[in-house]
């Protein structure tokens, strides 16, 4: 009998993270093709929502060194 992988929490992280980016992108589809104002700002303050999330789930992985970011080299380097 095989053991199940178990998941750790730079996986559970990058899944949620993974999941708050469809979230955001759903969301924005939703802001750009709605017609009722009221419905777009619900919308919008999801998507605020989402926003966040991202922001939260990023910096915990950022500082934990499971998500690093390319470095932007100056143009004479």
């Amino acid at each position: 009998m095989q053991h199940a992988q178990q998941l750790n929490d730079k996986d559970i992280a990058a899944d949620v993270l993974n999941g708050v980016k469809n979230l955001s992108h759903g969301y924005m589809m939703a802001i750009l093709e709605s017609q009722d104002q009221r419905l777009k700002e619900t919308f919008k303050d999801y998507h605020d929502q989402c926003l966040s999330d991202h922001e939260r789930i990023f910096n915990i992985m950022y500082n934990n060194g499971w998500y690093t970011v390319p470095m932007i080299l100056d143009e004479n380097q």
